[in-house]
């Protein structure tokens, strides 16, 4: 068999799920791929990040957004968290068989791990790997975590959004109770938990040499790279939604719904007992066609010299 175990030179999530798909490309029988990113929430394809991050604090924090091509919930990663990808042949390869590998590979560390029915892996009860998969015309791709260390006291500064009311047609993360490898085994490092792995695919396909490698900078990874980490890409790609709120200002109640497509505010509704009714055709007139991000509703907030106007827009930006 024609095998490969990589072993990713990068922590710019981005790069290495574009790497990924570069090696669904490759003719190998079997790939074993590790990778470990810097902080960033990834969310599945069909995921709305406006109802499953807090985006705000993702800007402040410089924690990366990134949309991967399988299905499933958001997850937060940081160096903490080691990714691992098993692809193989479309027609021969199981998600049972790969997760035996896994499910071997801490067994040998020490660490009596069980398969959950959702696709996650636990340790004592506790969610230590969450699993997605994706199927090409040829390949069978199957990645998942393996939280070993990760600092899981900021995962709720991300993944929880602020208070505004989505209604959305995309997948809604389930929550999970999480934990780290290091509970079980205190000593445990990426670097143990890669050599397990390591060892188990050699043991399960044959001696494979490991090869590090950095998406990067590779051609062929970087050319992907837009389509899992550029922002305005993800944007587009997130299933339309609205977002609804009631509030009194001091010129009045005000009910707003928005119709949010590809990013962008599409459809604005208003209701409100204020006594200067403009302020509905002013609201319309100035939100329709804007980027629903904290940035542009905060430049329009700013940039407002009407106070019931530049109110309800501060509103607006303290939601996001």
């Amino acid at each position: 068999m024609k095998n490969a175990i990589y072993l990713a030179a990068s922590h710019d999530c981005a790069a290495n799920l574009a790497g990924e798909a570069y090696l669904l490309t490759l003719e190998y029988d079997h790939i074993l791929f590790l990778w470990v990113n810097d902080p960033c929430i990834v969310i599945g394809r069909y995921q709305n990040p406006f109802a499953e991050c807090n985006l705000k604090n993702m800007e402040e924090d410089k924690v990366q957004l990134v949309r991967r091509q399988s299905g499933g919930g958001a997850v937060y990663h940081d160096q903490g968290n080691l990714c691992f990808t098993l692809i193989g042949n479309k027609h021969t390869t199981t998600k049972e068989e790969n997760f035996a590998l896994v499910l071997k590979a801490l067994a040998s560390l020490g660490l009596e791990c069980e398969l959950s029915g959702r696709n996650d892996i636990l340790l004592n009860g506790k969610k230590i790997s969450g699993n997605a998969f994706q199927t090409t015309a040829t390949k069978f791709c199957h990645h998942g975590t393996l939280l070993v260390s990760s600092d899981l006291s900021v995962m709720s500064n991300y993944l929880t959004p602020s208070s505004n009311k989505l209604a959305s047609k995309a997948v809604k993360s389930v929550a999970s109770r999480v934990g780290n490898l290091k509970e079980g085994r205190a000593d445990i490092t990426n670097e143990m938990v890669q050599a397990a792995l390591v060892d188990a695919f050699n043991a399960a396909y044959g001696h494979t040499e490991v090869q590090p490698i950095d998406f990067k900078t590779l051609p062929q990874a970087q050319e992907n790279y837009h389509r899992f980490g550029d922002l305005s890409v993800i944007l587009e790609k997130t299933p339309q939604f609205t977002h609804s709120f009631t509030h009194r200002f001091e010129w009045g109640e005000a009910t707003l719904h928005l119709q949010v497509e590809k990013g962008i505010i599409s459809e604005v509704r208003m209701f409100t007992d204020a006594l200067d009714t403009s302020i509905v055709d002013r609201t319309i007139a100035i939100l329709g066609n804007v980027p629903y991000s904290h940035k542009a509703l905060e430049e329009l907030a700013q940039k407002s010299e009407q106070a019931d106007l530049a109110s309800l827009l501060t509103h607006m930006v303290s939601l996001l």
